[in-house]
């Protein structure tokens, strides 16, 4: 009798569902259009994973996209579950990709107000933004029949090991830097490349990281080309290898791979007058020579270049009154007391000025010194 009472407390797996029964969303897209948020998700079959595991024939992989409008984001959820034909399984996202007309302070507090509330959501999800469309993106699909899951889209860390330009974002970090007084945030931008590349003699569009979009103080200061934003990487910890071109009189000389980049920023005030001082030491080496040049030429064309990149983005950040160097994050960490007295609506006020000296330090290692042609 006590086994009997006792057997309805036990646990099980009653509830339990098989995976061929789940629909695994894969990418969440969120756009803003005419006043309504605008649900996207992203379904990716798994077939290429299996077979290729198991040595047979890969088919394409099959990429469905659902889509559904509200006024809040939960309404756009509850739309798209109208016509879902399974049970949506939100526990597998690897991507959180916004349009820039959805970077609102508003929409932005909905989705994470969603993903902080449902167990099933994860903070390590790649967080982006794109100026195009988000179904084109979504439909955008790697060279050689590769998964889905491999495209910059899920994974931008891989290419970012080989060619560290923009650095990817994780959800939790994302939040952080939204929510957090002095921060800037810079999210990632991806967009179609449809020239690059051809397969089997027809265009293969591919996906590609285009620039950032700046928010501050969470409201969107802009989003930049990446050619203008080049100075970010000396600032960023976790560069990995980037290049470096080197040109003189408007032709190319070398090329340089730069790694182990340290920087740190400096606030110091000086006759009521702040500046921000910046110092960057990092190892180099040469992978192409065009023209001969001396050792301490190369060092020296490469420490200018980096300066010029790093006034160049601070300079086009202001025109937006973005502070894309995070000037103000290193002032509220070393000294939140006079942040908070030199602040204005959670802004610090800066000036072309306030950027004081770039020191940079370069080590030239590797087979770029055994190589260097000479004059």
């Amino acid at each position: 009798m006590v086994i009997i009472i006792f057997l309805p407390l036990l646990t099980g797996c009653w509830g339990a569902r098989e995976i061929e029964h789940l629909a695994y969303v894969n990418s969440i897209g969120i756009d803003y259009v005419k006043g309504k948020v605008v649900f996207y998700i992203q379904l990716i079959s798994f077939n290429n994973i299996a077979k290729k595991e198991a040595g047979s024939a890969i088919n394409k992989q099959v990429v469905s996209i659902g889509k559904g409008e509200g006024r809040t984001v939960d309404e756009a959820i509850f739309d798209l579950y109208r016509t879902a034909q399974q049970r949506l399984s939100w526990s597998h996202v690897k991507t959180l990709l916004f349009t820039e007309a959805a970077l609102r302070e508003d929409v932005i507090h909905g989705i994470l107000d969603q993903m902080d509330r449902y167990y099933e959501f994860r903070y390590t999800i790649w967080t982006m933004a794109t100026r195009g469309s988000i179904e084109n993106t979504f439909n955008a699909y790697p060279t050689q029949n590769m998964s889905t899951l491999y495209s910059q889209l899920n994974n931008p860390h891989d290419r970012y090991s080989q060619n560290s330009l923009v650095a990817p974002l994780y959800l939790h970090k994302f939040i952080w830097k939204w929510d957090e007084s002095g921060q800037i945030l810079l999210l990632p931008t991806v967009n179609i490349n449809e020239n690059d590349w051809v397969e089997n003699k027809k265009p293969s569009p591919q996906l590609q990281q285009d620039g950032i979009c700046a928010i501050q103080n969470k409201q969107l200061m802009g989003c930049f080309k990446l050619d203008d934003m080049l100075g970010l990487r000396w600032l960023e910890k976790k560069t990995v290898r980037t290049p470096l071109a080197l040109e003189t009189e408007q032709k190319p000389l070398a090329m340089m791979i730069v790694q182990k980049v340290k920087p740190s920023i400096e606030p110091r005030t000086s006759q009521n007058k702040l500046t921000f001082h910046i110092k960057v030491k990092a190892q180099c080496s040469v992978t192409e020579q065009e023209k001969p040049a001396t050792e301490n030429e190369l060092k020296e064309l490469a420490v200018e270049e980096i300066k010029k990149q790093i006034q160049k983005t601070y300079l086009i950040g202001l025109q937006s009154g973005a502070d894309l160097l995070g000037l103000s994050n290193s002032l509220y960490r070393s000294n939140p007391a006079e942040w908070h007295r030199l602040e204005k609506d959670g802004v610090l006020p800066l000036k072309p000025e306030s950027l004081g000296e770039i020191d940079v330090s370069l080590g030239l290692t590797d087979v770029g010194i055994a190589k260097i042609m000479k004059k």
